[in-house]
């Protein structure tokens, strides 16, 4: 039964996310070349609200969120850090009130259209297989946040394949503490059962919540060289609360 929820799920959303994602692009791209900037992330915005949507409904998703009230006000330095088990943890982070770019793996740039989004979207490309490619995406991330714009990365560096949260490396948080940014950690729950690790075709909820935020620049060498450690756990703590896939 998951495999037919993963083959229909995907026959329903890629024309619709295609159609949607090129214009996304077309219009994105295009008012900003015509220094309409407000106007281009307003659009933007829209559409991939729908995209979204779509998501939401062709995977059965049933998204619960908690902690809005722990996202940064606009304009501040912020630097998302989340679990991660799916290809539908991206989705969910931008629906649910974090709009951000993202730090993503550099195999989806070879993906048509996704490809087109990631840039408009301001995410930035990374090589883990090269520490010195790696460290160069970090530096960049840390000046968009200084310029403005919120960044999300993902710090046990790849998905889970079982669905059990991995250990969160030190390095990805360096992005927030160059920047001198708020990080805020991002508890994800039952993502995978939405494809992945799709076990039947009933609806599956979804859990997202967002923690109280910590000002790197209040911290200090020490609690700096640990912050990973402490962000991971109290991240752990929530993932493991979570209620199962059928919200028991």
């Amino acid at each position: 039964m998951g495999r037919i929820r993963q083959i229909v799920g995907m026959t329903l959303l890629v024309p619709v996310f295609a159609l949607l994602g090129l214009l996304t692009i077309i219009f994105g791209n295009l008012l900003r070349f015509l220094h309409l900037y407000k106007a281009a992330d307003a659009v933007i915005y829209v559409i991939i609200q729908m995209i979204i949507r779509w998501i939401y409904i062709t995977l059965g998703a049933l998204v619960k969120v908690e902690g809005r009230e722990n996202i940064p006000q606009k304009g501040e330095r912020i630097c998302y850090v989340p679990n991660h088990s799916s290809m539908v943890d991206i989705p969910v982070i931008l629906g649910s009130g974090m709009w951000c770019g993202l730090v993503a793996k550099q195999e989806l740039y070879k993906v048509p259209v996704l490809h087109g989004l990631l840039k408009v979207l301001h995410c930035l490309p990374i090589d883990r297989s090269s520490l010195r490619e790696s460290a160069k995406t970090i530096f960049k991330g840390a000046d968009q946040i200084k310029a403005g714009i919120p960044m999300c990365i993902f710090p046990e560096g790849t998905r889970s394949k079982t669905g059990v949260m991995g250990e969160m490396k030190a390095g990805a948080f360096k992005m927030a503490i160059k920047a001198k940014a708020k990080i805020v950690p991002v508890a994800l729950g039952n993502t995978r059962f939405c494809l992945e690790g799709a076990r039947s075709i009933k609806p599956v909820h979804v859990y997202v919540k967002i923690l109280p935020a910590i000002d790197t620049t209040s911290l200090s060498d020490e609690e700096l060289k640990e912050v990973h450690t402490y962000v991971e756990n109290m991240i752990r703590r929530e993932v493991e609360s979570f209620p199962g896939p059928d919200g028991r």
